[in-house]
């Protein structure tokens, strides 16, 4: 077998492809971690008084570098009351959601972050694309681990790269809340619209650490 040597390029592009490869496999094995928590009930939630905003915005900070080619609307209702979560995890399930919209989504189009009261006691929560939307028979299907769908309920070759974790873990994330997750058509019944709900909390509650049975 003969040798060939590379060349400088070649030798960069290879260790880019190498460094690419490893940040995959890094997050596929987090993602494995955190679904066997959740699974086991072992997900221990850090819950603390944290403004929605500040949340939202820790969130979309992390996740400039995919939005770049996006249009990013922010809707807060102004006056929400502060609410009692792991900040970390609820921010994680918002990039998330963000990260799924910008891949789903053709770049130049919006992506529209809303936040409002919602029922007694209750946030709600959306990220909106303007893609091509979700099968209605596969708006729960999604959530399930390992499952990847194309916005149009067929399989591509061209479809984005992803995990398959990233819905089922932040399912996880806001069931441990006691709060819902469910998608929506986006507005005029195009896109895709992720919702989610979230208790605002109990005053009279101190503890500052949650474990799920």
């Amino acid at each position: 077998n003969q040798l060939v040597a590379l060349d400088y390029e070649s030798k960069i592009e290879m260790m880019e492809v190498i460094d690419e490869e490893s940040d995959r496999l890094n997050r596929f094995i987090g993602g494995l971690i955190e679904l066997a928590r959740i699974e086991a009930g072992e997900m221990h939630l850090r819950r603390r008084w944290g403004a929605v905003d500040e949340i939202t915005s820790a969130a979309l900070q992390r996740a400039e570098p995919i939005t770049r080619g996006h249009h990013v609307e922010l809707s807060i209702e102004t006056d929400l009351p502060v609410v009692r979560v792991d900040e970390r995890a609820v921010s994680e399930v918002v990039y998330t959601l963000v990260d799924n919209a910008a891949k789903y989504s053709p770049k130049g189009t919006s992506i529209r972050i809303t936040a409002q009261r919602y029922d007694d006691g209750m946030i709600k929560m959306a990220v909106e694309d303007s893609g091509e939307g979700i099968a209605v028979d596969l708006r729960e299907r999604v959530f399930d681990k390992f499952f990847r769908a194309t916005r149009d309920g067929d399989i591509k070759t061209n479809q984005p790269s992803g995990t398959g974790m990233g819905l089922a873990i932040a399912k996880g994330i806001v069931e441990a809340h006691q709060g819902k997750i469910w998608i929506e058509s986006g507005s005029g019944r195009k896109g895709t619209r992720v919702v989610f709900t979230l208790p605002i909390g109990d005053e009279d509650d101190d503890r500052q650490t949650e474990i799920l049975t």
